[in-house]
């Protein structure tokens, strides 16, 4: 799964914080030649430091390495899913009302002299607006493009 370099110096600086946690990932930076010595290296093994001020390290990927499944990691997995499947719903249900209510803003409203008209108007482009907003963070939340 790609991740952001954001996202990795946020793990890095959380599992520095955590060093008992365990990260059932590797994160495997795909700006390297196979010929490079940080070719398919975990960049948790690499300083964070070092990443922080390699600019060219760009393209992340998280890889699963499942070799010691304990119970925490077991229930932030199973939290996971039902956050997506959960989530999943929420989206949906979010993404008919930001549909919905742009469909009922009118452009043509937005000069109109009737107050009334006009200010109905730009409250439902409001929320239109804060609906696709809504949208949008969840769907980055949960990694959908």
């Amino acid at each position: 799964m790609k991740i952001t370099r954001e996202q990795v110096l946020i793990i890095l600086k959380y599992l520095d914080k955590n060093p008992k946690f365990y990260f059932p990932f590797e994160i495997i930076c795909k700006d390297f030649n196979d010929d490079d010595d940080l070719f398919d290296v975990d960049c948790l093994d690499i300083e964070y430091d070092y990443i922080c001020n390699n600019k060219s390290m760009k393209n992340f990927v998280l890889v699963e390495n499942l070799q010691h499944l304990c119970e925490e990691t077991t229930i932030l997995m199973a939290k996971g899913f039902i956050d997506k499947i959960e989530n999943t719903s929420a989206l949906n249900e979010i993404s008919s009302l930001a549909t919905k209510y742009r469909k009922n803003w009118q452009k043509n409203l937005c000069e109109s002299e009737d107050i009334e008209k006009y200010g109905f108007n730009e409250f439902i482009g409001g929320k239109a607006d804060a609906y696709e907003n809504c949208v949008q963070i969840i769907k980055k939340h949960l990694f959908i493009k």
